[in-house]
């Protein structure tokens, strides 16, 4: 009788256990680097507060990052193109967060109307950067750890362009005033938020506060 009595206690504790862990309001949010010193964070903070959801930001190289979402060891990601709706343990929060515009950077006056002008020029571009495969065919196409790396590389001249976000360009702007934009936007992409499974009764909130914040946006600049 006792030991029947313990396992229906067990069952029923494990039970217990899984329906908490499914209604958890609260997130870790796994930062590619590529977002420090940018506004990322304080946008995804008002959008997780206005859904009544507790939230933490975690920042790690920016291949690592998806990683870790995808493996659940972290229970979201930041903002990415939606190539990463393949992965089956993610799910996207299916309003976009921010349009990617991606350029060619420059510390000369040159002026590029696309990517198919720069064949034979040397490019560097950031590792983990998915638009840095437009160019993965390129044969001098170098590829680095950190914007800073590829800031420097440009303008010591070991690379003749920067291949990089229009963000990138801004914060790099500051330390390297010699960098230039040399081309039209060579590659745009909507980004979006993405949740682990483990989370998915917390992705509609989520989408009703990501609109609301567009909204908001949009008010604020007209």
């Amino acid at each position: 009788m006792k030991t029947w009595f313990l396992r229906i206690l067990c069952i029923l504790l494990l039970f217990a256990n899984s329906v908490s862990a499914n209604t958890d309001n609260s997130v870790k949010v796994a930062m590619g680097e590529v977002y420090k010193g940018l506004t990322l964070e304080r946008d995804l903070k008002i959008i997780y507060k206005a859904a009544d959801i507790d939230v933490e930001f975690i920042y790690l190289p920016n291949e690592r990052a998806i990683q870790a979402a995808v493996s659940g060891q972290y229970d979201a990601l930041d903002l990415r193109v939606d190539t990463l709706d393949e992965e089956e343990t993610l799910i996207r929060i299916d309003v976009p967060g921010f349009v990617m515009n991606v350029y060619l950077l420059s510390i000369n006056d040159d002026f590029y109307q696309g990517v198919d002008e720069v064949k034979d020029k040397t490019l560097v571009s950031t590792l983990g950067n998915r638009y840095s495969d437009i160019v993965k065919v390129y044969k001098k196409r170098h590829l680095v750890k950190s914007e800073k790396q590829a800031a420097l590389m440009l303008t010591t001249g070991r690379a003749d362009l920067w291949l990089a976000t229009y963000s990138a360009y801004l914060k790099a702007k500051k330390e390297f005033p010699t960098i230039k934009i040399a081309s039209p936007s060579v590659y745009r992409k909507y980004l979006y938020h993405y949740v682990h499974v483990s989370k998915s009764h917390l992705v509609e909130p989520l989408e009703e506060s990501f609109k609301a914040f567009n909204r908001s946006k949009s008010v604020d600049e007209d």
